[in-house]
């Protein structure tokens, strides 16, 4: 066996220093200022220590099908399993509002969310209110972005469009008022803001969170939006 000792190994003309031998082993540390190309296999005794240096972390020891994630962010960039809850959001109303024959926006109920491109929002709204006086009509409507939400509306007897109506046969009682809407008209990324819109009959009044007969407010209203991938 033949034996070279020196410190340095310089190319004489050329880029790249070639190696024909079949292992180049050493027992010492290996440092290079560029590029280190591999074209078979690279075995490491120290899977951990290498993976630890190489920043993977334990990831790379997981199956495709089978990760564990215990850290981190999801960029915006995710794209999510069909209809898949991607996030909720919530308003709540506590204090009161009286509401006459115009329709109405119901103030502390406006909403807004943003969404990735083709979103579904789920737009679940409970209100509690009091008619004054008995058998009043009472109108609700699902606005968006300042108008009616399109393919929620029907006509009443005034000729005013409305998503859905509350009839209430007894004055002053408190009522829940509920209703949900899935809207999938959405077709590009962007904030959207939803609200619940209200009138009464004509001559006639609704409360929102308190009783018609006083002022003081009794009730909690809210508006919940969830958003689901296409």
């Amino acid at each position: 066996m033949s034996l070279l000792k020196t410190n340095e190994i310089q190319n004489y003309n050329g880029s790249s220093l070639t190696l024909t031998a079949s292992t180049v082993s050493t027992s010492a540390q290996l440092n290079t200022g560029g590029n280190i190309s591999v074209t078979g296999s690279l075995n490491v005794s120290d899977d951990s220590t290498t993976r630890t240096n190489l920043g993977l972390g334990t990831i790379a020891t997981q199956d495709s099908n089978n990760i564990n994630l215990t850290g981190g962010t999801i960029g915006s960039g995710v794209v999510f399993p069909s209809n898949h809850i991607i996030q909720v959001v919530q308003a709540k109303k506590t204090t009161g509002q009286s509401i006459g024959s115009t329709v109405t926006g119901i103030s502390g109920l406006s909403q807004s969310i943003v969404v990735k491109e083709n979103s579904k929002v789920l737009i679940c709204i409970n209100l509690g209110m009091v008619s004054s006086p008995a058998g009043a009509d009472a109108f609700f409507y699902l606005y968006r972005g300042g108008s009616a939400l399109s393919g929620t509306t029907h006509s009443d007897t005034t000729s005013n469009a409305h998503t859905f109506g509350q009839y209430i046969d007894n004055s002053y009682l408190y009522n829940t008022v509920s209703f949900m809407y899935l809207d999938e008209s959405i077709t590009s990324a962007g904030s959207y803001t939803y609200q619940p819109y209200a009138k009464s009959g004509s001559g006639t009044n609704i409360t929102i969170n308190k009783r018609a007969a006083d002022t003081w407010s009794g009730g909690i209203s809210t508006i919940i939006l969830m958003e689901f991938s296409a």
